[in-house]
Parts: C-alpha cells; structure tokens; sequence
C-alpha cells in the first residue's frame, strides 16, 4: 500500500503490456484475468446473477493471458524474480481449465511463463523444473522504476519504536 502522498504504479502489469507488444504485437491478451469457479455457497446453495459477479472478484487472479494460435501463456510478472511466483503459476495452471470464462480456449495447452527483469538464476533452474519458461524482459522504464526502488530503500522505517 502506497504510503501517504504516493501513488501506485502497475509496474508489472506496464511491463506485460510492453512484453507482448513487443513479443506477440497480433495477439489478443488479458490482464488480471479471474481463474476458477466461485466456491462461497449460500445456506440453500443459490445466487443470484449480481450475487455470483459480485463473488467472484474473491477469486485469484492471474497477471495476464497471451492467447496464441497453438497455446495459452499463462504469464506472473515481477521486476526482481521471486520464487513465490512459481507456486502462484503452478496453482493458477491448475485454476485455469475450470475457469468458465475461458472454457472456449480449453483445447489449447498452457504454458507458464515468469517474466522478470532482474534474474535469479536458482530461481530461473526452480522455475524450469516445473515446466515454467523463465523470461528476461527489461522494461523501458526499468531505471525509473529502480529509482523509485532506491529511494524507498533509503528512507528510514516509520514505525514508533
């Protein structure tokens, strides 16, 4: 959450778009894309058509889908590479085939890709394992966002201790 008198930048969702511009610029793809089923039940097991919609912004959410003629890319963004993101790919690809959004696409094989712009190389041999594609993507605003990185680095800690 962005401290008071900061705004908040869409960093990796600004380094997705460049990518697949860049990368794939004919295809179609979608950002913060809802995976899976809404699992809240009501007490007689019924919703109303609002009710569904409004539950199922608690579902998880995925950076973005690149759809391709011969496959998905599922794709997690982050500038420095984060282990995290691994178990996040792989329960998203476990979301993605019982999303009813997406049933149309059902057909095609996933492949999960984490784009980064700063590399961990024992992330990116964790990553292959599980059959994630790593990507190294430097975004053109990579020292814009480093700067603002530093600066929040530099500045002391506001707790009251």
């Amino acid at each position: 959450m962005p401290h008071k008198g900061q705004s908040w930048n869409p960093w990796e969702l600004n380094m997705i778009g460049e990518w697949v511009s860049r990368t794939f610029p004919d295809a179609e793809y979608r950002t913060q894309v809802r995976l899976g089923k809404i699992q809240p039940r009501s007490s007689n097991g019924t919703f109303s058509e609002d009710e569904e919609r409004a539950l199922g912004l608690w579902r998880r959410w995925a950076d973005a889908i690149v759809f391709l003629s011969d496959r998905l890319l599922l794709v997690e963004s982050v500038l420095r590479s984060d282990a995290g993101k691994i178990s996040i790919l792989n329960l998203y690809a476990t979301l993605l085939p019982h999303t009813d959004e997406l049933k149309s696409f059902s057909h095609l094989p996933i492949q999960k890709v984490l784009l980064y712009a700063i590399e961990d190389p024992i992330v990116n041999e964790l990553a292959r394992r599980e059959n994630i594609l790593p990507v190294l993507y430097v975004p053109t605003f990579f020292e814009a966002w480093l700067e603002k990185r530093r600066a929040r680095d530099r500045r002391p800690s506001r707790t009251n201790l």
